[in-house]
C-alpha cells in the first residue's frame, strides 16, 4: 500500500539523512545532561554476542537496556523474562543452587505465562529467552570488605553466576529438550556466553577446566534458553529486598525516599558495621563504574542496565581543584570508554546539578560517624 502512494506522487521521499556523527553526539549528550535520555544501546557489540545470529539480528535493546534478542515485525516479539539474585543475602555456597532455582524458575514461567499478543508467544516459544540478574553487588562488596576497583573479585562472583545459570539450561535442555532455534546457533557450535569461542574461557575464566566440559555438554545436550542472564535496574525491588539496587554502587549512604503516602528513609543493609566500604555514586569517577560493569558484562550473555551519575557540583565544592569540574569532555570520554570496554547499553545519564554550594558549616555524612 505504501509503494503504490509513493508511485503516485511527483517527489521522492527521502526516508533518511546524513548527519555528522560528532554533532549528533553532542546533542545526545545534552540531552541525556538536561533529561537524562536518551539511552544508548550499542548494536555493533550487541549482535556480535548474538547466538541466534542464523536466525537473523538484534535491531535494538528493551525499555530497560538489559533484554533483547532476535524480532520480526508482526511475527516475533521479544518478551522479558526476568528475576533477580539478592547478593546481599546469598552466601558462596547457596550460590549453585539458587541459581539454578532462578533459572528454572523463569523457564517454568514461559510455560505457564499467557502473552498478551501472539507474536509474543511465537517468540517465547522459539527463543526461551530469560535473564536471571543480579541486585546488591554494593552490599556485597561492602560487605566482604570490598570495592569496585576489586575486578577479579567482581569477575570471579559473576564468573560463578553465568557458569551455574548456563549449566542449568543445559541440564533442563536434557530434561526438556533445547530451544527450537539451537542448531546452527553459536551455542550448538560449542561458544558460551556472548557467542565467545571456548578458548576465550580457557583464557579468562578463573575456573577453566569446567567451561570446557559445559562446551561439550551443550553441543551434546543443547541449551534450553538462548539468552540466560540479564541484569535490571532492580530500583524498586531492590528496595522490598533490603539491598542497594543492581550491580551499581549506591547512590548515597543515606537519604529519604519521598512517596505518594509518606517519606522513607533508605540506607543500605550493612552501613553500620562496613561504612567506609560504600562509596557513593553522586561522588565517585564514573569510569570506575564503568570498568566495573565491562568485567560484569563478560559474563552476562544479554545486558545491563547501567545508569552513570555526574555530578556537576565537584567544580563548586572544590573551588581550588579545577580539575575536579566536570566538563563535557569527561561525560564523552565515560560514554566511549564503555562501548570500548564492551558494555552493551547506557542506561538512565543522571547528573547532579549544580546549586549555589560554596562551604557548609555542618559536618559531612562521613565525618558524622
Amino acid at each position: 500500500a505504501y509503494q503504490k502512494i509513493e508511485d503516485n506522487l511527483d517527489i521522492e521521499i527521502a526516508l533518511y539523512r546524513k548527519v555528522n556523527a560528532r554533532e549528533l553526539f553532542k546533542l545526545i549528550m545534552r540531552s541525556q545532561v538536561e533529561t537524562g535520555m536518551p539511552y544508548l544501546w550499542f548494536k555493533d557489540t550487541s549482535n556480535r554476542a548474538n547466538p541466534n545470529q542464523h536466525e537473523g539480528y538484534i535491531p535494538g535493546g528493551n525499555l530497560c537496556q538489559e533484554s533483547w534478542s532476535n524480532v520480526k515485525p508482526g511475527e516475533e516479539a521479544h518478551t522479558c523474562n526476568l528475576d533477580s539474585l539478592n547478593l546481599a543475602n546469598i552466601e558462596p555456597e547457596e550460590l549453585p543452587e539458587v541459581c539454578e532455582i532462578a533459572v528454572r524458575m523463569l523457564d517454568n514461567t514461559i510455560e505457564i505465562t499467557n502473552t498478551p499478543f501472539e507474536a509474543s508467544k511465537t517468540h517465547n516459544q522459539k527463543y526461551r529467552t530469560i535473564g536471571v540478574g543480579a541486585m546488591g553487588l554494593a552490599d556485597w562488596l561492602a560487605k566482604n570488605r570490598l570495592t569496585y576497583n576489586h575486578l577479579t573479585e567482581i569477575s570471579h562472583l559473576f564468573e560463578d553466576i553465568g557458569f551455574y545459570c548456563t549449566k542449568t539450561s543445559m541440564e533442563l535442555a536434557k530434561e526438556r529438550g533445547y530451544y527450537p532455534a539451537f542448531k546452527g546457533s553459536a551455542w550448538s557450535q560449542g561458544k558460551l556466553i556472548g557467542a565467545k569461542p571456548v578458548e576465550w574461557f580457557l583464557q579468562h575464566a578463573a575456573q577453566k577446566e569446567r567451561w570446557q566440559q559445559l562446551s561439550l555438554d551443550i553441543q551434546q545436550y543443547g541449551i534450553r534458553n538462548s539468552h540466560i542472564t540479564a541484569i535490571a535496574p532492580n530500583t524498586s525491588s531492590s528496595l522490598v529486598q533490603g539491598c542497594t539496587a543492581s550491580i551499581l554502587p549506591c547512590y548515597s549512604r543515606f537519604f529519604y525516599d519521598k512517596w505518594a503516602k509518606g517519606t522513607v528513609p533508605i540506607a543500605p543493609p550493612f552501613l553500620q558495621d562496613h561504612f567506609w566500604f560504600y562509596p557513593e555514586n553522586k561522588s565517585l569517577n564514573q569510569k570506575i563504574v564503568v570498568k566495573a560493569v565491562a568485567i560484569v558484562q563478560q559474563w552476562i550473555d544479554t545486558g545491563i542496565s547501567m545508569e552513570l551519575m555526574f555530578n556537576l557540583n565537584e567544580g563548586v565544592y572544590f573551588p581550588d581543584e579545577p580539575d575536579r569540574t566536570i566538563k563535557a569532555k569527561d561525560i564523552f570520554d565515560t560514554l566511549i570508554l564503555a562501548w570500548q570496554l564492551g558494555c552493551k547499553a547506557v542506561y538512565y545519564v543522571r547528573t547532579v546539578q549544580r546549586d549555589s554550594f560554596k562551604e557548609a558549616d555542618d559536618g559531612c555524612v562521613a565525618c558524622a560517624n
